[in-house]
């Protein structure tokens, strides 16, 4: 008998989480919330891990292979991320309002029964403490060339990674239907489930906009047909809807790109297995639009602009960095969603949730992106036989 996927097996934890909810019984809910919170304090518990680890392997692997093409190519995927977040936040702050979403108040959220047990699990460190030990570990083992800490590094990554898949992963769909026996015995489930559509909706939409946005400036700046890449795109985008993972695309991806006829193969060969890595537009723009509805049904309002921009700036590092895992990009930015929205283990439940659900869109528009920073790339560096042989010395490593 085939295994169930991760996404069947969150939807069941969806389903069963809402029957017991709509049962209400007392001890069930009881026990669900329970589980709530410890889960929950599992998953907090293990976000710096997870910032210090990818994050600090990420910078110490492209130094390693530092160049003006590893650079450029890093540096234009993460200012097309912090756009992508940008357009998302801007959109959001006048659409999510229309959604009418009424969060319940505190009274209303703590009438169904409290948890049997609560067992405190601190993290070791705060998300932005986490996040500069990254930059130290990760520049720090470049500069001085530490293979001994370079290897730590990647090991700590190899631990993080198996506690993610083994662990975390497995845990999801009980986390996620713990939290929506709680939303079904408040009330909210039906309410909830209407603004869940309407957001699904936004972010497809805006993924689709964002992706002609950059192949019409990627056709400007290259002064190439963009619709060739993009056409050749196509099985690229279909493909990862229906793995629902980079890298199983890449080899379409790669093949596509290096059907049209003005991308050089040496770029192909470099950026697309580069970009499979560091450029998650799609996930992004997913990610600061679903937390903004969390953050509306949680607190009644939208984070302020000067937190927003403080999130974009961390989101966008953190995605450069992320996981390769399935959800490995929402799973890297819990911590910020934590430490600048102070989003409660519901809060973040609610984004698993979210993100999930249309984790194929965000996946599919990352990849075809892709075509769009190669086509730039290539613009620049495309002529420069000394960049090319830099490519191939830099794909070899």
């Amino acid at each position: 008998m085939p295994k169930l996927g991760l996404i069947p097996k969150l939807i069941l934890g969806l389903l069963i989480g809402i029957g017991i909810g709509l049962l209400d019984i007392d001890w069930m809910i009881r026990l669900t919330e329970t589980g709530r919170v410890l889960l929950g304090g599992l998953i907090k518990f293990i976000i710096p891990l997870i910032i210090i680890s990818f994050v600090a392997a990420a910078i110490s692997e492209f130094g390693k292979r530092a160049g003006r093409l590893l650079s450029f190519t890093v540096g234009i995927s993460y200012i097309d991320t912090i756009i992508a977040c940008a357009l998302g936040a801007v959109v959001a702050y006048f659409v999510i309002p229309l959604f009418a979403i009424d969060s319940k108040s505190g009274a209303e959220a703590a009438s169904i029964g409290a948890p049997f047990i609560e067992i405190e699990m601190t993290p070791i460190m705060s998300v932005m403490s986490a996040l500069l030990i990254a930059f130290i570990l990760g520049i720090g083992s470049t500069v001085v060339k530490g293979v001994t800490i370079k290897n730590a590094i990647s090991e700590l990554r190899d631990i993080v990674t198996l506690c993610i898949n083994k662990i975390i992963l497995p845990i999801l769909p009980f986390f996620i239907g713990c939290i929506f026996a709680g939303i079904t015995a408040k009330g909210e489930l039906f309410s909830s489930i209407g603004i869940f559509g309407k957001m699904l909706i936004l972010i497809i939409v805006l993924q689709i906009v964002w992706l002609l946005i950059e192949y019409t400036v990627a056709g400007v700046i290259s002064r190439n047909n963009p619709w060739t890449m993009f056409k050749a795109m196509i099985p690229a985008y279909f493909t990862a809807m229906g793995t629902m993972s980079s890298a199983a695309t890449l080899p379409v991806a790669l093949k596509q790109a290096k059907t049209v006829p003005y991308m050089k193969k040496s770029i192909a060969d470099f950026v697309i297995p580069l970009c499979n890595t560091v450029h998650l537009s799609g996930a992004a723009m997913a990610i600061t639009i679903s937390a903004f509805t969390v953050s509306q049904m949680t607190t009644g309002q939208l984070p302020p602009i000067g937190v927003v921009v403080t999130f974009i700036i961390l989101l966008g590092i953190i995605e450069v960095g992320a996981v390769g895992v399935p959800g490995g990009s929402v799973l890297a930015a819990l911590g910020i969603l934590q430490s600048s929205l102070g989003f409660d283990e519901a809060a973040l439940g609610l984004m698993l949730t979210l993100f999930m659900i249309q984790d194929s869109f965000g996946t599919a528009t990352n990849v075809v992106g892709d075509g769009a920073i190669g086509m730039i790339v290539n613009k620049i560096f495309g002529k420069d036989e000394a960049a090319q042989t830099e490519a191939n010395n830099e794909i070899q490593l």
